[in-house]
């Protein structure tokens, strides 16, 4: 479905098959140079999504901004974007972006989840049923870096950058501050709490998060366009929540930690998660790998703060209060 949020502004629900996200949402800015704001895994039912979306448009060409690395936003780039095209991306997600088209990237990652407890695969390694890894993009970008405060004009819009690192490393929004229109990427999400997770490096992403968030809670925003979901009527009071959500994580992460050390596998097996699974074992191998990741950023923030210990102990790290 083609819906029209603003202006010129078209929001497209591109399916995620087989995918707990189940939808994700691109936009199309359009005028005399049109901008596709995110694409979609690089699978075919996420292509013939979007290029419906083009076609009732009657859009040929468009220059692309990618809000982060993660393939349900950036699968499809080199399928939408012709020799005319200008393709955006922050300059940190965007390297990252290249780097996914090879095997490195994904042993490195491998081996650093690894490294926080995460169990070695018996099938070779985690990541090659990772599902970014299934549909990644297939062949490396030349991306124009964008910086903060960088100004992208399309349509009657000028759209500036702000970096919001956390989600990913080098996440970025655009928000034109005239309209009080922010695209949000998967900073600020309604209906889920965007995953907070360890990446290539990267320490202490749930600060770069909050800080992030404190960040874009400064701006004057009265249409926030999120990637995943229905827009937010309040991007203040979702903050809030947000926030603590948090808090309440930490809080919960110091309970299961306890005494013993353990690992950040080990406390995200005893964290309580919304997921249709009896128990930890019923959890899909995917499933597991996103909840370690959120353990590792609390438990990595806590660890920065002060609160709890951590020791490396055979090459895998282990924390304790």
């Amino acid at each position: 479905m083609l819906t029209k949020v603003a202006d010129n502004i078209y929001r497209k629900v591109v399916p995620l098959p087989n995918n707990p996200l189940r939808e994700i949402n691109s936009y199309i800015i359009t005028g005399s140079k049109n901008l596709l704001i995110d694409t979609g895994f690089n699978r075919p039912e996420c292509e013939e999504a979007l290029m419906s979306a083009f076609t009732e448009l009657g859009i040929v060409n468009t220059d692309l901004f990618i809000t982060h690395l993660h393939s349900d936003h950036c699968g499809l780039v080199p399928k939408f974007a012709t020799k005319s095209s200008t393709i955006f991306a922050s300059e940190t997600d965007g390297e990252l972006i290249n780097f996914e088209v090879g095997n490195l990237y994904w042993r490195m990652l491998d081996d650093l989840f690894i490294k926080y407890g995460f169990p070695k695969a018996a099938f070779g390694r985690n990541t090659d049923i990772h599902p970014g890894r299934k549909y990644c993009h297939d062949a490396r970008v030349d991306f124009t870096y964008v910086a903060e405060g960088d100004v992208l004009k399309y349509g009657d819009y000028e759209f500036e950058v702000v970096l919001t690192p956390g989600h990913t490393p080098g996440h970025a929004c655009l928000y034109d501050a005239k309209k009080k229109i922010l695209f949000c990427g998967d900073h600020i999400l309604g209906t889920i709490t965007p995953n907070i997770c360890i990446e290539l490096g990267v320490e202490n992403p749930l600060k770069d998060y909050l800080d992030s968030l404190a960040k874009i809670e400064k701006l004057d925003v009265q249409l926030l366009l999120t990637a995943h979901g229905t827009p937010i009527e309040d991007m203040y009071g979702r903050i809030k929540e947000l926030q603590k959500h948090h808090e309440e994580r930490l809080e919960e992460v110091m309970q299961v930690l306890g005494n013993q050390w353990k690992t950040s596998y080990m406390v995200a097996r005893d964290m309580t998660w919304e997921i249709d699974c009896k128990d930890w074992d019923d959890f899909p191998q995917p499933q597991k790998w996103f909840a370690t990741g959120e353990a590792i950023s609390h438990l990595q923030y806590l660890f920065f703060t002060g609160k709890i210990a951590r020791e490396e102990n055979n090459g895998i790290y282990y924390y304790k209060k």
